[in-house]
C-alpha cells in the first residue's frame, strides 16, 4: 500500500483519536448523561469549530472563512443525502450500500488504545465496522439517555458515514469536499490542496439528513470513545464546550 493510499485510508475511517493537547491528567468528569445533553445541544456551526480545530491546514483561515466552508461542507453532505435516497428510492444505508455495490464487513477486533476506530470505508468497495465498538457504545444506552446508542441506529449512522465517503469516492471530480482547494503557495509552482475536515463535516451532515437525526453524529466522537478511555473522553467533551463556549 502506498503512502497515498494509506492515507485515503485513514482520511475515510470514522474514528477519533485523542485531542491534540491530549494526556493523562485531571479532566472535568462530567457524567454520561450530561455530556449526551450538553452535545446533542451543538450545532453544526459548533461542531465546525470541532471539526476546523483537528484540521492540518486550521491556521490558513479566518474565522469567517471556517463557518463558510462549514455551512457549505454541510450542505453538500445534505444535498447528496436526498440525491442518493432518491435515486436508490431508500433511506437504509445498507440497502443502498448493496445497490451501490459495497461490501459490509463486521470485524470483532477491538479498536481501542489511542485512536478508537468505529468503521472505515476502504476502498474500492468496502466498508467495514467494528462489532466491540457498537458492542461497547450499545451498552451506554440507558446511563446516557443517547437515542444514537440504539443498537440499529448507531450501526446505520456508522455505515451512513462511510457511504458518504463511498459516494465522495465515486463523485470525486464534482463533489465540493474534493473540489474545495486552498492554496498552500504559488511560487515557483502553484500548490492546491483539499481541506481534510470538510470530507467528515459532509459525512456526518449526510447521515444527519439520510437518517432524520435530530442531534448531530459528532457526538459519537465522544461517547464512543468513553467505554475505552473515559479520561480521553472527557478530554475530547472539555475540547468541545471550550470550542462552543459552554
Amino acid at each position: 500500500m502506498g503512502k497515498k493510499e494509506k492515507w485515503k485510508r485513514l482520511m475515510d475511517a470514522f474514528g477519533r483519536k485523542a485531542a491534540p493537547e491530549y494526556e493523562e491528567k485531571g479532566y472535568p468528569q462530567a457524567g454520561l448523561r450530561e455530556m449526551a445533553q450538553t452535545l446533542s445541544g451543538t450545532d453544526a456551526r459548533q461542531w465546525g469549530k470541532y471539526a476546523f480545530h483537528r484540521e492540518p491546514l486550521e491556521g490558513k483561515f479566518t474565522e469567517e472563512q471556517k463557518d463558510a466552508f462549514t455551512l457549505r461542507a454541510n450542505a453538500c453532505g445534505k444535498e447528496w443525502a436526498k440525491r442518493i435516497a432518491g435515486k436508490y428510492e431508500s433511506r437504509s444505508p445498507r440497502k443502498i450500500a448493496q445497490k451501490m455495490g459495497l461490501k459490509i464487513r463486521m470485524d470483532n477486533t477491538s479498536r481501542g488504545g489511542a485512536n478508537v476506530l468505529f468503521a472505515q470505508f476502504v476502498q474500492p468497495d468496502e466498508i467495514t465496522l467494528f462489532a466491540d465498538c457498537i458492542d461497547r457504545g450499545c451498552a451506554l444506552r440507558e446511563e446516557s439517555g443517547c437515542a444514537l446508542l440504539e443498537r440499529e441506529t448507531l450501526t446505520d449512522v456508522l455505515l451512513a458515514h462511510e457511504l458518504f465517503h463511498a459516494v465522495e469516492e465515486r463523485n470525486a471530480e464534482t463533489i465540493y469536499t474534493r473540489t474545495e482547494k486552498v492554496e498552500l503557495w504559488r511560487k515557483p509552482f502553484s500548490n492546491r490542496s483539499s481541506i481534510a475536515c470538510l470530507s467528515e463535516i459532509a459525512a456526518m451532515a449526510f447521515a444527519g439528513r439520510l437518517l432524520g437525526l435530530e442531534s448531530s453524529p459528532y457526538m459519537l466522537d465522544v461517547l464512543l470513545v468513553y467505554p475505552y478511555n473515559k479520561d480521553m473522553a472527557w478530554a475530547l467533551y472539555d475540547e468541545v464546550c471550550a470550542l462552543v463556549g459552554k
